[in-house]
């Protein structure tokens, strides 16, 4: 109980716990009622309906939690059907992975979302990372206090072991639902819970608690690296995001890849094979000046633009589209894919807004999407090449992409029936739109969506 009173004590919201009705989550159900955080309690139970058996533990889990008069609710999760449901790791990290975003979500802000990881599960993530070949971070495994998704995550069993939850289980004689998968080899953790980790255990009796011992000396190295990793990002960093190459390429090698990992885990992204990371160090830094190489992978890309290096996540690099018709009206809306447009009368700002466009109040309707190729601005009259401005203002393409445009139908149909183009972000209005401080004006501003 004392156990739950320091990892707890400082939350102030509501306790959700990750309820499965299994023998861990039942043990943490208990004590946390018996340590008197049962009014504070909220059990989630996810039901995914990936196995027959599956389909009573809600009603348990309900019993259960009415009988210790604690509040509890299930969370129906529905998988993508189109990918392949076959059992094996895949099936096992998708639904974890399901799970955890489906709690975290309906955790509050003030709140902590707590986990019945324990000792054993602490030693399995251990031994599957390092078969895999994960760095110190990777190592640490997981934390018993930690922040994901912008929630507070909490382990307060992880360092009780498999056994001792058993015993205490028995000494309450408590009831739980039992994973017919849990006994299925196949899958990586549960060979490694059946058949590796006992044979160990034979020749080193004291193999869980040393593993956990080893996974929190690496989470130690793992915090000392990432300072590291932040200290030299900083002192390259660009006001733009990107990093100075001339100065990365000045680093050693081995912090150079520690920067490249601490960067990815700052922006909240999974470290791709190393393959992906060697590519990096190797094409980026001694690209010619007028190429503009990438390295992706699926959850995102570094990029060579203008002597820096750049991490996107692959949803920053998504084109808008269009063009769509526009109403001008206050409150009117389109989306153009990763961005939402909305319309505002105002009065025009002395300082406009960095993400909006502000037209005539005499326009009625108007065209807004991506530019078109080769597209040109008429200002200063001359009819100036679009990409040119952009170019010249040091924005690079893959933003290019994701800048609105607004356009009208052409005026002489007969000649080309090209649309006019009115106005862009970050390049301004065409000749004859210009508007003065306080004038009426539609603003269009924008959002990621």
């Amino acid at each position: 109980m004392d156990l739950l009173h320091r990892r707890l004590d400082g939350v102030a919201g509501p306790l959700v716990l990750g309820f499965s009705g299994g023998l861990d989550s039942t043990v943490l159900l208990h004590a946390l009622v018996r340590a008197g955080f049962g009014p504070r309690v909220r059990a989630l139970h996810v039901a995914h309906g990936l196995q027959t058996a599956s389909r009573d533990w809600p009603q348990h889990c309900a019993r259960e939690c009415a009988a210790l008069s604690v509040s509890y609710d299930t969370l129906d999760l529905s998988l993508d059907m189109d990918l392949d449901l076959a059992p094996g790791p895949n099936l096992e990290d998708r639904a974890r992975q399901a799970r955890r975003q489906a709690l975290l979500a309906a955790t509050p802000e003030d709140g902590a979302l707590l986990l019945a990881h324990h000792a054993d599960d602490q030693a399995e993530t251990l031994l599957l990372r390092l078969l895999r070949g994960a760095g110190p971070a990777g190592l640490a495994a997981m934390s018993a206090d930690s922040r994901y998704a912008g929630r507070r995550l909490l382990r307060p069993l992880l360092e009780v072991t498999r056994v001792e939850l058993a015993d205490v289980a028995a000494g309450w004689g408590l009831r739980w639902v039992e994973d017919p998968t849990n006994a299925e080899p196949t899958a990586d953790r549960n060979f490694l819970r059946q058949a590796v980790i006992p044979l160990l255990q034979q020749r080193w009796p004291a193999l869980v608690e040393t593993l956990g011992r080893n996974a929190r000396r690496q989470g130690e190295v793992a915090a000392m690296l990432d300072q590291l990793a932040d200290a030299d990002r900083a002192a390259l960093l660009r006001p733009d995001g990107g990093l100075e190459l001339a100065g990365f390429a000045a680093l050693p090698a081995v912090r150079q890849r520690n920067l490249l990992h601490g960067w990815l885990r700052a922006e909240g992204l999974q470290v791709p094979a190393e393959r992906f990371l060697q590519r990096v160090l190797d094409e980026l830094p001694d690209a010619a000046e007028d190429r503009m190489p990438e390295v992706a992978w699926s959850q995102a890309a570094f990029l060579r633009y203008r002597g820096a290096l750049y991490l996107l996540p692959s949803a920053a690099r998504v084109p808008i589209s269009g063009p769509y018709a526009l109403r001008l009206e206050q409150g009117a809306s389109v989306s153009l894919g990763p961005l939402t447009v909305r319309v505002a009368a105002v009065a025009l700002p002395s300082e406009g807004a960095p993400h909006a466009l502000y037209l005539p109040r005499h326009l009625q309707s108007v065209q807004i999407g991506p530019a078109p190729a080769g597209a040109r601005l008429l200002q200063g009259g001359m009819h100036r090449d679009l990409r040119e401005l952009w170019r010249a203002a040091g924005i690079p393409p893959w933003e290019r992409r994701r800048l609105p445009v607004v356009l009208a139908p052409s005026p002489d149909a007969s000649v080309s029936g090209a649309p006019v183009l009115l106005a862009a972000a970050r390049a301004g209005l065409a000749d004859g739109l210009s508007l003065a401080p306080g004038e009426p004006a539609w603003c269009l501003a924008w959002h990621h969506s």
